[in-house]
């Protein structure tokens, strides 16, 4: 059931998320525990802590998987680039990157490093944005949510090559740190498997809802590709916000629909 996120108004504009503890100003803050206070948690570290709400994404040098076997980080994805996403049945695919939604190299933001059972790294991505995660280790796919309520001891979903599908794998800690530069970018399946961890594409809405919404431009990039429009040659990932993510953002302020997430 899709609930709302009481942490944002209707408004897509600059918001604070405050945090009700003692503010700490380091820049250079060491990566803290993050638990969740909605569900009864102490959290950590003591600090105020702000982002723009158009700031959901991951981190930029996040790797993804490419059909031909290399790998590249986020920030350097081309239009049409093959990436490893997830299906809705949990098997593994490929599906091409068509646009950047938003680009950042230089502002600082919080993200929440996800660490996994039998995995090297973290994959890194802002509190609202959407992971596959759940409670259940026998699950094909557990639900798109928020990545700020995947705690430890839950299961997210990574690659496993041998059976072509995403397999569960055991949180073992979250921790929080400021990084600077992130990046959303949009497959045409509307998932990406994200340093090897399945993500949705989208933050903030419901992963369905989303989707729906960015079906137009979707369909744009299949007439493009159809048509020989375009291409890597011609189109480069620009600094800023997408022009239909904008849109959305904008018309939004008079759809007045609320945030939420399936869970």
């Amino acid at each position: 059931m899709a609930q709302p996120n009481k942490s944002h108004g209707n408004e897509f504009d600059d918001v604070v998320v405050a945090i009700e503890s003692e503010e700490n100003r380091s820049v250079g803050a060491t990566a803290q525990p993050y638990k969740s206070r909605d569900r009864g948690y102490d959290y950590q570290p003591p600090r105020r802590y702000s982002y723009s709400d158009d700031s959901y994404c991951f981190a930029d040098n996040t790797k993804v998987q490419l059909r031909d076997g290399g790998t590249c980080e986020m920030k350097d994805l081309k239009p049409g680039d093959e990436v490893q996403v997830v299906k809705p049945d949990g098997r593994l695919g490929y599906s091409p990157f068509i646009a950047m939604l938003h680009y950042v190299t230089d502002a600082k933001t919080t993200f929440l490093k996800i660490y996994v059972e039998a995995k090297k790294g973290p994959v890194s991505l802002t509190p609202e944005h959407l992971i596959f995660a759940t409670k259940d280790p026998q699950a094909d796919l557990g639900p798109a949510m928020y990545a700020k309520d995947a705690e430890k001891g839950m299961f997210v979903f990574v690659a496993d090559e041998e059976t072509g599908k995403a397999a569960p794998a055991k949180v073992q800690k979250v921790l929080e740190d400021d990084m600077v530069g992130y990046c959303a970018p949009l497959t045409r399946e509307g998932t990406i498997m994200a340093d090897g961890i399945a993500a949705s594409c989208y933050a903030q809405f419901d992963h369905e809802l989303a989707h729906k919404a960015f079906g137009p431009l979707r369909l744009l990039y299949g007439l493009k590709s159809a048509l020989g429009v375009g291409g890597k040659e011609k189109e480069v990932v620009k600094v800023g916000i997408h022009w239909y993510a904008k849109a959305l953002m904008h018309g939004n302020r008079f759809l007045k629909v609320q945030p939420g997430v399936a869970i």
